[in-house]
């Protein structure tokens, strides 16, 4: 049985510090020195495809089938997202083989699918692949395809998928509830099926809750803002001498009630974790408690958070948000990078302003944006509108343009737009919004070397808090240039404030937006630029639109696109932590699956008006 698999896409090893020796297991029939040399060879395909016509020709020393179990078990645990392909043709090679493989085999493979985003895939070689060879899936399996389900939000599959594993003889268990109530928590009103999902594991006992289920339950009340019905479950788990279940709340399920509830109590529950249970909760509450005093304009209780309980090395990510508490009320607020820049000046954007300052005249605006295209291509790339992108950008714009950009990175997208406007006469002004204090930082210096404080204004925090304030004004442009996977939203948001408004997407194919895609069909009018990355030969789309004056309502997400957004979302997220493990390799695999699907999408649209080739000149 042959695997529907793609081309074979290069991987770098080790992936994740799994060189190719874990793939042998500690049993004599792999000790043999043929066989680790073939299994040096299945790695190995990730560098040269023409290894694996080698593996399968020298029959005289076949891997055995211990090793090419252990193969896709440790493929299954790497990230790179290319190992799905090594599996699939590691189950080529068992295909030929004349014995079949088992149930645990088909769960191995469908783990390794669903941890690169194929749901499709990995419902196969969970459900359909076993069943064809005569093989009745277990709960493992089930529960391997609810969790794939569950990463693109198929929650009715899920429950679907609930229903069949409770018909097997050794039951659904508590990891197949816990997907469940995570699919049913992502999806408005969806918190009433994961709270009865969690009332029918308590009643019947069977199976046993766990702390996952729990934690995935009060995540779902905290997205569905119930923050009473989460605080009184978490106090009935909190006292044991209340509750019969052997369940100890954790570190996250004091995190979800204290996201969930109006700042006050939230606080005082994360004090009370750390106090009562010791318990650490990581930057992600504090940051969202910040953010609520800033909507409350409570910036002293914010700016006190930064001496509370939390880890040295993490105060950068609730700075963030504290310093968003203090802008939105009225306040200006620096980062503490002036004392504490031994600690960040080898990122890059301290190196582009070092660069900038040593280099470059003060007040010379041509010269500073000529200097960061220097940067990007002698020292390190950056991205950054430039080429194609930076001659589409200024082409948009109109004298005096009232122009709202969120993600601002660096600044040299609003720096660009400005020597746009004054070369138009003057006026207008730019209004951006930077997540990230280390850029917005670097953005105001670099704005106030190129003597465009006047007309710039970095706004430090998440977009979608700014746009609640009301406090952006009405635009003329809007740049979505921050999270792709968040520009759906934040464009709904502003739908009130922008009736005629101009709408320009970068990034949309690469690293991709395929929900932003979906929400303005048929509400936008739409024009799909396809144009050269800056500095690489890679194609990306900067997408131009405009409301219509009447437009149909938000189109059901093909599945398609469900899968790819999460995938997305996921590398995004991967890749903003410390510690993050995305390879380049990563990305390049997921643009090669992402980039025909909605280039059949736009051509089915005939919205492909302005191709690359057109740019060149």
């Amino acid at each position: 049985m042959l695997s529907p698999h793609c081309h074979m896409m290069p991987m770098e090893w080790p992936v994740n510090g799994l060189h190719w020796q874990d793939l042998l297991v500690d049993s004599p029939e792999c000790a043999m020195p043929d066989e680790v040399a073939q299994i040096g060879l299945v790695v190995e395909i990730g560098r040269q495809q023409t290894l694996w016509a080698q593996f399968g020709v020298r029959a005289h020393c076949r891997v055995p089938e211990c090793s090419l179990r252990k193969a896709i078990t440790v493929l299954r645990k790497a990230s790179a997202a290319s190992a799905w392909r090594v599996s699939s043709l590691l189950l080529d090679e068992l295909s030929m083989r004349s014995w079949p493989p088992d149930v645990v085999f088909w769960s191995s493979l469908g783990s390794a699918y669903s941890g690169a985003g194929k749901w499709q895939l990995a419902l196969w070689a969970l459900l359909e692949a076993p069943r064809a060879a005569h093989l009745e899936p277990n709960v493992v399996s089930y529960s391997s395809a609810m969790t794939a389900c569950e990463r693109v939000s198929l929650w009715e599959m899920v429950l679907n998928l609930l229903v069949e594993a409770e018909q097997l003889p050794e039951k659904a268990n508590a990891f197949s509830y816990s997907s469940a109530i995570v699919a049913c928590g992502q999806v408005e009103s969806g918190w009433q099926r994961a709270l009865a999902l969690w009332s029918q594991m308590i009643s019947a006992s069977q199976p046993s809750p766990n702390v996952v289920a729990f934690n995935a339950t009060l995540t779902a009340l905290e997205r569905a803002t119930c923050w009473q019905l989460a605080c009184s479950l978490l106090e009935q788990f909190e006292d044991q001498t209340r509750s019969n279940l052997p369940l100890t709340p954790d570190a996250l399920s004091y995190s979800a009630v204290a996201t969930a509830c109006p700042w006050p109590l939230g606080l005082w529950w994360l004090l009370r974790a750390r106090e009562k249970r010791e318990l650490k909760a990581g930057p992600g509450p504090w940051s969202c408690l910040a953010r609520k005093m800033g909507h409350d304009r409570a910036w002293q209780e914010a700016l006190q958070l930064l001496s509370g309980p939390i880890e040295g090395d993490r105060l950068g990510e609730v700075w963030c948000s504290v310093m968003w508490a203090m802008e939105v009320s009225g306040f200006t607020s620096e980062p503490p990078f002036r004392v504490r820049r031994d600690r960040v000046h080898q990122s890059k954007e301290f190196s582009l302003l070092d660069f900038i300052v040593t280099r470059v005249p003060r007040g010379d605006l041509s010269a500073l944006l000529a200097t960061v295209k220097r940067f990007a291509g002698e020292k390190e790339w950056l991205k950054v509108a430039g080429g194609s992108k930076a001659r589409l950008l200024q082409a948009v714009l109109r004298p005096g343009d009232r122009i709202l950009e969120l993600g601002c990175f660096v600044g040299f997208s609003a720096l660009l737009m400005v020597q746009r406007l004054r070369r138009l006469g003057g006026g207008g002004k730019v209004i951006t919004c930077e997540v990230n204090a280390v850029s917005a930082f670097v953005a105001r210096e670099l704005i106030r070397w190129a003597g465009a404080e006047a007309e710039i204004e970095v706004r430090v925090g998440l977009a979608g808090d700014w746009i609640a304030t009301g406090q952006l004004g009405v635009p003329d442009v809007v740049i979505l240039d921050h999270r792709g996977a968040r520009y759906h939203e934040d464009l709904l948001a502003l739908e009130p404030m922008r009736e005629h408004a101009r709408i320009i997407a970068d990034n949309v194919l690469s690293p991709g937006a395929p929900l932003f895609l979906n929400f303005v069909d048929g509400r936008y009018a739409i024009a799909i630029h396809e144009v050269d990355e800056f500095l690489r030969a890679r194609a990306d789309w900067v997408v131009t639109c405009s409301p219509r004056l009447l437009h149909r309502p938000v189109q059901p997400v093909p599945g398609e696109f469900l899968g790819f957004a999460a995938e997305i979302d996921r590398l995004c997220w991967r890749s903003s932590l410390k510690a993050g493990r995305v390879q380049r390799q990563d990305w390049v695999d997921l643009e090669e699956q992402l980039s025909p699907v909605l280039h059949q999408w736009a051509s089915k649209r005939g919205l492909l008006s302005w191709k690359r080739r057109e740019l060149l000149h």
